[in-house]
């Protein structure tokens, strides 16, 4: 029965795979980037990077040296995990422009990177962009890394004497290690685990508490503040979107659940510079709830992807 129900959602593809490869990373400065040149496989779905670590389409893949170039910031959203590069919206944005188009997200970034890559990128490639866009979810406002490397998991499996049982048990090392070989290897697991944990309002409670935190505010608003900066100290023309979470769009984006949005939107207000919130196009769509991987909480499916590559 396991391994029917696993080839059944598989086959249908019900649920995505939530696995990377450990081989798509390295550390420079605490930052996290993609490895340059490498084949490996995130979501389920094959990933290659060029020797800057950008994401292509193909292996051996060049870009238009003539061409104008845009750079790409993000996270695992516009990285397009789970997707086929030429159908994530980075790749169909490619095909519609004549201009080349860097896509240097990494699962797991967040804004504290993004000044110090605009700069870094702007020196170091010798392929030269002159426009910057920045792909930010709601999740940015938690300025902790997204991918755990090896050397940080002993800080999970640690745990305060007074916690009580059930977060000693989430942070249990044995668990932990199962929870995260399962949900690379089993679609059955994350079906599972999805259900019965409502993924979607899961994640997204998890980061929206922070909206009503001053202090996770003022650091967010310094963060845009220095990324700002650092683009006009480039001579560059930068662009923020702003993607909603699947718990928004599921609930048909009801106002109470629109706080982030609105406090993002206030920050870019103050510093009197142009936010592209997409929140409202999501939940105008006729078939919103299509627009994420079913049971995820910010992945776009195909769909999802098609449709903000028609924003963009």
């Amino acid at each position: 029965l396991i391994i029917f129900f696993e080839f059944l959602l598989r086959f249908f593809n019900i649920v995505t795979l939530q696995g990377y490869d450990k081989d798509l990373f390295y550390s420079e400065k605490n930052i996290t980037f993609n490895k340059v040149n490498v084949l490996v496989t995130v979501f389920g779905e094959n990933v290659k990077t060029d020797e800057h670590g950008f994401r292509i389409p193909v292996s051996n893949y060049k870009f238009n040296h003539e061409l104008e170039s845009i750079l790409v910031l993000g996270d695992s959203v516009s990285f397009g995990v789970g997707v086929k590069e030429k159908d994530t919206f980075i790749g169909k944005l490619r095909n519609k422009i004549n201009k080349n188009v860097f896509n240097s997200s990494v699962i797991g970034l967040n804004l504290s990177n993004y000044s110090y890559l605009i700069k870094n990128y702007k020196n170091r490639i010798n392929k030269q962009f002159t426009d910057v866009i920045i792909f930010l979810c709601l999740n940015d406002i938690h300025f902790e890394p997204g991918v755990i490397r090896k050397e940080e998991t002993k800080n999970l499996y640690t745990h305060d004497p007074e916690e009580n049982f059930f977060i000693k048990i989430l942070k249990n090392e044995l668990l932990l290690k199962l929870n995260f070989y399962l949900r690379d290897k089993s679609a059955l697991f994350v079906f599972f685990k999805s259900i019965t944990t409502n993924s979607t309002k899961r994640h997204f409670n998890y980061m929206s508490w922070l909206y009503n935190e001053e202090e996770s505010l003022n650091e967010y608003r310094e963060y845009i503040k220095q990324i700002i900066n650092s683009s006009r100290a480039q001579g560059l023309s930068l662009n923020f979107i702003l993607l909603p979470y699947a718990y928004q769009t599921n609930n048909d984006c009801d106002n109470k659940l629109l706080k982030p949005q609105i406090e993002v939107q206030r920050i870019f207000d103050e510093l009197q510079f142009k936010l592209y919130d997409f929140t409202e196009d999501f939940c105008s769509n006729s078939d919103k709830k299509n627009l994420f991987f079913k049971f995820d909480p910010v992945h776009l499916s195909i769909y999802g992807h098609k449709f903000v590559s028609s924003l963009l």
